[in-house]
């Protein structure tokens, strides 16, 4: 027995075929399905169009910059405060994993001028 998705399987190539010539001919939602499998919707968890200060992520006054960024984005409209949320979680992830990569280093580095 063949099932659904076998027997579309078959039919995959002309029924591509029979799309694009709809839409060829004008037919505006197999125009529309063409698009759409060519230039997919931007979806919000893609990610957020941003700009960073300069320099490390980590430092104070950078962190500070980007918080207040941040929040006149989101009073301006250009971020929701769910994405706004979701950056600052990101961004304290971020720093997080930077600062302890930086601590095992410190710490092989210590290793390393004792010999161990």
């Amino acid at each position: 027995m063949t099932t659904p998705r076998g027997t579309l399987d078959q039919h995959a190539n002309a029924i591509v075929e029979k799309l694009v010539e709809c839409a060829m001919a004008g037919d505006l939602t197999a125009l529309r399905i063409c698009v759409e499998r060519i230039i997919p919707r931007a979806k919000p968890e893609n990610g957020i169009n941003f700009e960073l200060p300069d320099g490390r992520i980590d430092s104070g006054d950078n962190m500070l910059a980007i918080t207040n960024n941040i929040t006149k984005a989101v009073s301006a409209g250009e971020m929701t405060i769910d994405e706004a949320s979701k950056f600052t979680d990101f961004l304290r992830r971020q720093r997080r994993t930077i600062d302890e990569a930086e601590s095992k280093k410190q710490d092989e580095e210590w290793k390393k001028q004792r010999g161990w």
